[in-house]
């Protein structure tokens, strides 16, 4: 199923193409759509090894989940716009948001910046902000892509995975 056909009828995302090898939506920063938007892609990667699907799965939703929570702060007015691009060597997933933005580096609450001989030190931090138990999903993200790239304002990322084994 192509993804006019998926989202037909849904008002809260926007098909700007549906062509297989080039699929860009824009959609309303609601969770219950993330998971609707997932599963549609999901099964795009359904004819690549189940352990290789299951991983970008998981990246996609932890990036599309990260821009919808954070990027637009569950703001409808505040769209999420989703990438994904497919040739025969490649896969490149697109998310971009109308937030403000984040520095990788500065993220003190997350995994992704603990140093390798303290991988929990994020947890300290988040206990003492108040934050819920987490902050592992940009870095387990970057461990499945074989690049992952922000602009320069944080509010765009791609994830590049390279499906002949060349990086």
């Amino acid at each position: 199923m192509n993804a006019r056909e998926a989202f037909a009828g849904e008002p809260k995302i926007e098909v700007r193409s549906a062509d297989p090898a080039w699929i860009s939506l824009a959609i309303a920063p609601e969770m219950d759509l993330k998971q609707r938007v997932a599963d549609f892609f999901r099964a795009q990667l359904n004819d690549l090894p189940g352990e290789l699907c299951d991983k970008l799965s998981m990246a996609f939703e932890e990036l599309v989940g990260n821009s919808i929570e954070h990027g637009s702060a569950l703001e409808p007015r505040r769209g999420v716009e989703i990438g994904y691009i497919r040739t025969p060597r490649m896969l490149l997933f697109h998310v971009r948001d109308a937030g403000p933005g984040f520095s990788l580096a500065t993220m003190a609450h997350a995994a992704v910046n603990n140093p390798p001989e303290d991988p929990l030190k994020h947890t300290a931090y988040r206990s003492k902000m108040g934050l819920r138990p987490g902050g592992f999903g940009i870095l387990l993200v970057k461990q499945i892509a074989d690049e992952l790239i922000y602009n320069e304002h944080g509010n765009a990322v791609v994830l590049i995975k390279y499906l002949d084994g060349r990086v």
